[in-house]
């Protein structure tokens, strides 16, 4: 099983985080009783409407309905912040017959505003969690009995995404309008609710070979795991940090981690992404994207993101290393694509790695080999772990004193 690497909170207020880090084994806490199911729908703002049950917490929720792929992985899922503001669809036509042990969960608490599944299963006694536990421990409910993939294929063809979840009490019409009425995706700051506001130190997992900035963005455990399984101790600095504070802690390597929302509304961390790659390219510690690091590589050095019509979550988008051929089945997370645009070029970029469904920007490579970013998430969590060579090669680059381009030329 694994563990998550052992912490220490730089700041005495950061001690209260501690709990982000503290899953290791079997939950700490008794189970939660689980209210009786209760008739309900979930309405987006074009109109649709879907009725069925509700369970879960016995509460109301609002959010941009999105779909995963993903056939398991649901306590991964629901903890993962990239997963903040947003209703998530199962297309797997049923999910719950695990249980789900506190090592499987990504941070301190359920990110996701809902959960749509066709059919809700409940697993055999044992231990760990139900997944009808856990959303009621997360304070948010599920709505069962839906066609899921009818669900999807009208995302697909374009549905407007704010959704709500209401009981069965509140006309279809009234939730239609509240839909509409909800905060757009866009519009909220979804890292501020997520990442750390407080310094961390994680420890190396063995002899400690070398150290990392991570600017949390919205970072999961796995990603700090991947980190420190590679002899790296980890400080894990809040996202409004300033160049200086970064330097300050003399790194091997910088990563800016994956994380939610619109990147173009984060004006200030553009700013700093920007000094970084500029230190980067003139020799100073070299930086790894991933995700929301990987778009804000690209607005920093002044190239465009766009919302995707349809986001790629799951773990089965295949990615192309376009230099050596090499096509990894990935874990995927984003509502945003960057796009492959001539100021990229102008700053030094080239793109190493393309989806081969829908041939989107998903890795990039500064030309002085000093910074390297991929959209997906090498450290799977739920999904393969094919390219988690990528900290392989960006942890043993940082160490001789090269950089994190991400290429390996095929033996």
């Amino acid at each position: 099983m694994q563990t998550v690497p052992r912490i220490e909170s730089r700041t005495p207020a950061a001690q209260k985080r501690r709990a982000f880090f503290s899953y290791s084994g079997p939950m700490a806490s008794d189970a939660p009783a689980l209210p009786a199911p209760r008739p309900g729908l979930l309405a987006l703002e074009g109109g649709i409407v879907q009725h069925g049950m509700l369970r879960g917490a016995a509460v109301a929720a609002e959010g941009d309905l999105i779909f995963t792929t993903a056939a398991t992985g649901w306590g991964e899922v629901l903890t993962d912040p990239s997963y903040a503001g947003q209703i998530v669809v199962l297309t797997h036509p049923m999910a719950g017959n695990y249980r789900i042990d506190a090592s499987e969960l990504e941070s301190a608490n359920v990110q996701a505003r809902a959960l749509v599944v066709s059919r809700l299963v409940t697993p055999p006694d044992g231990p760990g969690w139900s997944l009808e536990e856990l959303l009621v421990a997360g304070k948010i409910p599920a709505i069962t009995g839906v066609d899921t993939r009818a669900l999807t294929l009208e995302l697909r063809r374009g549905a407007r995404r704010r959704s709500v979840i209401r009981g069965s009490e509140v006309p279809a019409a009234e939730a239609v309008d509240e839909a509409g009425a909800s905060p757009t995706w866009e519009s909220v700051d979804h890292v501020a609710a997520v990442a750390t506001r407080e310094a961390m130190h994680v420890h190396s997992e063995g002899p400690r070979r070398g150290r990392a900035v991570l600017v949390d963005f919205g970072v999961k455990r796995s990603l700090l795991r991947a980190i420190a399984a590679r002899g790296f101790e980890i400080i894990v600095l809040p996202p409004d940090v300033s160049p200086a504070e970064v330097a300050a802690e003399e790194p091997d390597l910088i990563v800016l981690s994956p994380g939610p929302g619109d990147p173009a509304r984060m004006e200030p961390q553009i700013t700093l992404v920007r000094e970084l790659a500029k230190e980067a390219i003139d020799g100073g510690p070299p930086i790894l994207g991933i995700c929301l690091g990987h778009q804000l590589l690209a607005l920093a050095a002044h190239s465009p993101t766009r919302r995707l019509a349809v986001g790629h979550h799951g773990g089965n988008h295949a990615v192309m290393e376009l230099d050596s051929g090499r096509v990894d089945i990935g874990a995927h997370n984003h509502e945003v694509a960057v796009l492959d645009h001539p100021t990229l070029a102008a700053a030094g970029y080239r793109v190493s790695h393309r989806d081969l469904n829908d041939g989107t920007v998903e890795g990039l490579v500064h030309a002085s080999g000093r910074i390297a970013s991929v959209q997906f998430h090498p450290e799977g969590a739920p999904g393969p772990i094919d390219a988690a060579r990528i900290f392989d090669i960006a942890t043993a680059g940082a160490l001789h004193g090269g950089g994190a381009t991400l290429h390996i030329v095929r033996a």
